[in-house]
Formats: structure tokens, sequence, C-alpha cells
């Protein structure tokens, strides 16, 4: 179990790296580019995985969080959530993280 735990760190410190390099910024059309590598990471944590996202559209600036390999959804999807959450403070957005993607599906139907 420990080592699944820090494969799961491992992954997840890849998608923060990810969601960083995301600037998060978009031209209104949708998240910008730079989400597919995000997505990209994100698919590579463990099963029981879940993805958040924030944008404030008047700023063009998107924040994310994620998490995987917990013992269920519900868990990625608070763990997800608190990382945004953590994010989004930083960066002094005021929308909402609400899940955008729970395993392979995105569940996020837009603002």
């Amino acid at each position: 179990m420990a080592r699944h735990g820090a494969r799961a760190r491992r992954s997840l410190a890849i998608v923060c790296g990810a969601a960083l390099l995301l600037g998060c910024a978009s031209d209104g059309s949708g998240p910008h580019p730079n989400l597919a590598r995000a997505w990209r990471s994100y698919q590579e944590l463990p099963a029981q995985r879940a993805l958040a996202i924030a944008g404030d559209p008047r700023s063009n600036r998107w924040v994310i969080g994620a998490s995987g390999g917990h013992d269920s959804l519900a868990g990625s999807e608070e763990a997800a959530v608190s990382a945004c959450r953590t994010r989004r403070a930083a960066r002094r957005l005021r929308t909402a993280c609400v899940i955008y993607a729970v395993g392979d599906e995105i569940v996020w139907t837009g603002p």
C-alpha cells in the first residue's frame, strides 16, 4: 500500500506541475491548449481519479487540482477539489472549483 501511495503522490506531482504550466489563459472558446498536457498527466494517475477545475472568464485564468489512487471516487473528488481550492486561493480566483473529470469521463458541462 505504501508503494501505491508513493506512486500516486509522484503522479499527482506531475499533474500539479502541468497545472502550473497552464498559466490558465483562455481565448474564450475553451480552456487553454495546455490543458491537453494536464489531461495527459491526469490520465497517468492511478484508478479512482478525479480532476477539478476553476476558471475566471473575466480574467481568462484557470487552475486545476487532481488526485488519484484513493479507495473511492468520492475520496478522489474531495482531494481534487481541495487541491484546486488551494491553487485557486493562491491565484486569487473567485470562481468555485468544480469536478471536470472522474476517471476517464469528462463530466464538466461548462459555465
